[in-house]
Order: structure tokens, then sequence, then C-alpha cells
């Protein structure tokens, strides 16, 4: 599948700040051979700026390169054993995969519930929350190398997780762009409580004996409480460009 190039495209509706910049060009993937098209017409040798949810950038000035917004979907269960593997595209929202996960009773993923952000961006960054963290659950993902043009995959151990940290947030910085991500999860619920907030919260509403959903509920509420969605608090844009953010 081919690529479409657009031309002067605002961002406004590509970031969760609402900035009203423009990108020069803009290219949307939806199938990852999209990406090979891209590769063959040149596009990374220019500068280019991969975008999931646009949930961790802050506009503050038109943007000259080649905005690639990553929109693939598509999320299969594979079951083995006592095992469930969740393969789901770069493009899904993670929160989205998270209620797909509990809503099918698989277990993992509870805790991270309301993160911002796509699942392509989970391993870049080694999401984590309320005593889980991603390279717990990860499996592999594939990732195109826009130095080379393959696509490359990579286990646990290839991507190097520390705290908040991966391979592709340090020394392949900006590289490769992951189309896909493989979590090792369980079918048989593992509770995870450790949090002293999510114990104090379980117990205000009465819960002694919580299900994977109760957890992803209690995490929710608290995150709201905590860190309100910027998409839902208006503040002005002159305000937020003089904040640094990134």
């Amino acid at each position: 599948m081919g690529i479409n190039i657009q031309s002067d495209i605002s961002l406004k509706k590509y970031n969760t700040f609402g900035i009203t910049e423009v990108a020069s060009h803009f290219i949307e993937i939806t199938e990852p051979t999209q990406l090979l098209s891209a590769y063959e017409a040149g596009i990374f040798e220019k500068d280019f700026l991969t975008l999931g949810s646009g949930s961790n950038i802050l506009f503050t000035q038109p943007y000259a390169g080649y905005i690639i917004k990553i929109n693939i979907k598509g999320i299969t269960a594979k079951p083995h054993q006592n095992d469930i593997f969740i393969t789901a595209a770069g493009g899904e929202i993670w929160n989205e995969l998270v209620w797909f996960c509990v809503n099918n009773n698989y277990s993992g993923l509870e805790n991270m519930a309301l993160i911002p952000g796509t699942v392509g961006a989970s391993p870049v960054q080694n999401i984590g929350a309320y005593g889980t963290e991603l390279m717990d659950i990860f499996y592999s993902c594939i990732a195109f190398d826009t130095l080379e043009g393959v696509f490359r995959i990579f286990y646990n151990e290839d991507c190097k997780f520390s705290y908040r940290d991966s391979i592709f947030k340090s020394e392949q910085k900006g590289r490769y762009i992951i189309t896909e991500v493989t979590y090792k999860l369980n079918s048989s619920p593992s509770i995870n409580t450790s949090y002293g907030a999510i114990s104090a919260e379980l117990k205000k509403r009465n819960i002694s004996d919580p299900t994977i959903k109760d957890i992803a509920e209690v995490v929710s509420f608290i995150r709201v409480e905590k860190l309100p969605d910027p998409s839902t608090v208006a503040m002005p844009e002159a305000f937020l460009k003089t904040q640094l953010f990134h």
C-alpha cells in the first residue's frame, strides 16, 4: 500500500493539548507496509517525527518536516497453556487495550489502566504504574528500522529495559517505529494490590476480594484524581507554549 503525503495539516486534533500548529508534511500509517513505501520515497532521510496519540508532546511552532502518524489497528489473543499472548498494533490506544484484557479476564495490565498513549509507545518508555511495569509482561515487538528499511523483532532481553527506559529511548532513539507489541499475560488472574493507594481505595469501597476489573476501576479513579486529562482542562495556548513540556 502506498502513502498519501498531505501538506500544511493542522495538528490540533493530533495532540492532547489541542495546539493548533501546522505540519508541513503529514503521513498517516494504517498498514505496516506503508513504512516501506515511506522508506523507498526517502522520507526517513529527512526530518521526521513519529506521532502516536500526541499525549507527550507540546507543539510550540510549526513542524517543518514530516509527521508520521501511526494509526495501525488490531488486537488478537492467542492462548498457550496457562498464558495468553496478546498482540496489539502500534496505533491502538493503550487504555483500550487494557480494557480489552480486563473484559476478557486476561490478567497483567489492569494496574496500568488510564496511562495515556499508544501501544507502540509502551516499550519505548517501559511504562508502569501502581506496582506493575511493562517489562514484567512484555514478550516481543516488531519495529521498522528507518535506517535500513527492514522490520526487526525485539524480545524482552533485546530491549534493555530499565526504569522508564529502553533501547528505543536511549541508544537507538528515533531509529525504530514500533508496529506491534506482544504481551504475555495470565489466564488465571493474579491480583496486585501492593500499592498503598489501591488498598486504601478498595477498603473505602468495601471490596475485600477484588477482581482485575475492580483494580482497573480503582487505578483509573486514582489517576483521574491526581492527574486530570489535559484534553478536558481548558488552558490558553499562549500559557502552554511557555511551559517546558516536550
